[in-house]
């Protein structure tokens, strides 16, 4: 153990995964939900799984100038706390691989936005202007040594690709559907409007009167049915 790093059954895996580096491919998932219930307090709440603690929830809320009521952290603060948890547990851990010892460790992070896009008066307007990550530490290392150690860093913290890397997500819009609607779109034909729809082992649809099938598809694990 050194800088709070595990680094024996670090380099355990490291070994392990090297030898077959499809073990290094992951998914990573968030699941959450807009309060719309609440009246008042946070916006928008996620429970995250740890491997010892549990499920976290975590909750957020927009400022007041951005039309929330600043009553939990925002969003924005939690991915710069994510970044310098993620930098600082990487720096940590190579430096550590390299033999040196941290007696104090801090990391700052500042970012200059502007908020241009984000009121809508004005399209294409970068929202941060410049992010510094400032390190401050107490060690014996020489700053050369200090140096490699951050680009190390850089090149293998996650957060720190997501913040410097163009990662642009898929958007997939799932419209849920009432439950007197989603009664009709399961059983009506759109081709001979009968109630003649019945579902397949193969999990789409198929008219028994006219044979029109495909249009909707039922995701086998949990039952949801989705727009083809």
């Amino acid at each position: 153990m050194l800088n709070r790093i595990n680094l024996e059954e670090f380099k355990k895996i490291q070994d392990k995964y090297g030898k077959d580096l499809s073990q290094c491919k992951k998914t990573l998932e968030v699941k959450g939900q807009w309060l719309l219930e609440e009246d008042s307090g946070p916006q928008f709440e996620t429970k995250l799984r740890t491997e010892r603690a549990g499920l976290i929830t975590i909750r957020t809320d927009e400022t007041i100038i951005l039309g929330g009521g600043g009553t939990a952290v925002h969003p924005v603060h939690y991915c710069m706390a994510g970044l310098c948890g993620c930098f600082s547990a990487a720096f940590a851990k190579w430096a550590g691989m390299t033999g040196i010892e941290l007696r104090k460790f801090e990391i700052r992070a500042v970012a200059d936005i502007d908020l241009t896009a984000g009121f809508g008066l004005g399209d294409g307007v970068p929202a941060v202007d410049k992010m510094t990550l400032e390190l401050t530490v107490d060690c014996d290392a020489s700053p050369e040594e200090l140096n490699e150690v951050i680009e190390l860093t850089k090149k293998r913290c996650f957060c720190y690709f997501c913040m410097t890397t163009p990662i642009i997500p898929e958007i997939a819009l799932i419209r849920e559907i009432p439950a007197p609607e989603l009664e009709l779109i399961h059983t009506i034909c759109p081709t001979c409007f009968e109630k003649t729809m019945a579902f397949t082992e193969e999990g789409t649809q198929v008219c028994n009167n006219c044979g029109e099938e495909g249009i909707f598809v039922r995701i086998p694990e949990t039952g949801e049915i989705i727009l083809k």
